[in-house]
């Protein structure tokens, strides 16, 4: 049995680096990444759910006060149980570890086995789900779960993120047509105004910290932007920035495929049959969506958002399939890498989902792993030439998902918390 450590990041994220310190003489240092990341292809899918729910996607962000208990579930795609322990730790609101101690975020311990764990069951495929409850936390803010096996290692594998939030504050929040033609038919702006009530300051622009997310895709939050007016006897900071300092592009609908049943084929499956590396999925065929007409797709863009399911009869979680899904992108080589991109694979560019030019077919193409469910996915473009939307193109009119964050450091106090929060 190969020996593993393992690190899950409870968090909402930004990609930095950070050192841990920890009386176990197996997690003495290691340094995470602080994005959502895999750093052993035997990981399976990976979500945070409320306990108990009829299909698994990751729900990241949950009040301090909550009643409903959560359970972190993850798959190692492996045929033997592994003996898994959980540690938890506190940072600040980028991502630094917090000067805090585990019992001040904790009740007890902090180091909890994970006890329960299904073999499966599926016919193509080998894996171990693993299932563990997350203990209520005590602060609001920024947290890490690490899961290792045993004192052997000193690697995670892989990283994931959650927040827990206060309703402190208020945010008077919406999104608007940019006042710059130019953005005006592409671009998005969020205007924002927070009333923070009894908070205790003694510097606004610098006790509180604000970040502005779309779609839950960090690699373009917005940091840190300082209020461009400040109302201290209304105890309200306004962000009303007249440039393009707090424009998200507009993007457009996300695609979709539907892998939750290998009885029949799903929303734009073309093939499915088996193989030797287990049972594939071919995609119909795509183009770029670039200056075509936009037309707002509800019930299957979940911007970029994913859950696990099987539809097939008679199966349960434990009899699902992990599949190979094939893509084909017919277009032009163009000076730039193109990436397969949603939430299922994290938002990341990497080796495991960047696509390749085939010159036979003219077209991009690429294939990822998933469990059985439905899934959102983009084109991502990175190049010097050309922005990262530029192949599917943007709309101002697309709706997007936007959550805004507000943390606060009182004076004199060792931590960030995340005292506001709001989804639009």
């Amino acid at each position: 049995m190969k020996r593993f450590s393992f690190c899950i990041l409870l968090t909402f994220f930004v990609q930095s680096k950070c050192t841990f310190l920890s009386s176990s003489s197996s997690l003495d240092i290691f340094k995470l990444q602080y994005t959502d990341k895999e750093y052993t292809s035997q990981v399976g899918n990976v979500s945070i759910s409320p306990l108990a729910a009829f299909n698994t996607s990751t729900l990241n962000t949950v009040p301090i006060d909550q009643e409903q208990t959560y359970e972190l579930i993850f798959d190692l795609l492996n045929t033997d149980y592994q003996y898994l322990k959980m540690k938890i730790f506190h940072c600040d609101w980028n991502w630094v570890p917090s000067k805090l101690n585990d019992l001040e975020f904790l009740s007890g311990y902090n180091e909890f086995t994970i006890a329960n764990y299904t073999f499966s069951q599926s016919n193509f495929s080998e894996y171990v789900t693993y299932k563990t409850v997350i203990p209520k936390l005590k602060v609001s803010g920024n947290y890490i779960i690490c899961v290792y096996q045993d004192d052997s290692g000193t690697i995670p594998l892989f990283t994931r993120k959650f927040i827990v939030y206060e309703n402190l504050t208020y945010i008077d929040a919406d999104i608007s047509k940019p006042n710059q033609p130019k953005y005006s038919r592409t671009h998005q702006k969020v205007n924002l105004k927070i009333n923070y009530g009894n908070l205790k300051t003694s510097n606004s622009q610098k006790d509180f910290k604000v970040v502005l997310i779309q779609n839950r895709d960090w690699k373009h939050a917005l940091m840190a932007l300082p209020p461009t007016q400040l109302i201290p006897n209304e105890k309200t900071l306004i962000f009303n920035y007249f440039n393009d300092e707090m424009l998200f592009p507009g993007l457009n609908n996300f695609r979709f495929f539907d892998a939750r049943s290998i009885s029949y084929r799903g929303q734009n499956v073309m093939t499915l049959r088996p193989s030797s590396r287990g049972l594939e999925l071919i995609l119909n065929i795509e183009s770029p969506k670039r200056g075509l007409a936009f037309s707002q797709t509800l019930r299957t863009d979940l911007n970029g958002a994913f859950y696990t399911q099987t539809l097939d009869p008679n199966t349960q979680d434990f009899n699902s399939e992990y599949v190979w899904v094939n893509f084909r992108l017919d277009m032009d080589k163009f000076n730039g890498d193109v990436f397969i991109h949603g939430g299922f694979n994290n938002w990341q560019l990497n080796l495991q989902n960047k696509m390749s030019y085939n010159e036979n077919i003219h077209a991009y193409t690429g294939s990822v792993q998933v469990k059985q469910g439905f899934y959102n996915y983009n084109y991502y473009v990175l190049s010097e030439h050309y922005p990262f939307y530029w192949i599917d193109g943007n709309h101002e009119t697309h709706r997007n998902n936007y959550e805004i964050l507000v943390y606060h450091r009182a004076p004199g106090s060792l931590n960030d918390r995340l005292v506001g929060y709001k989804k639009l």
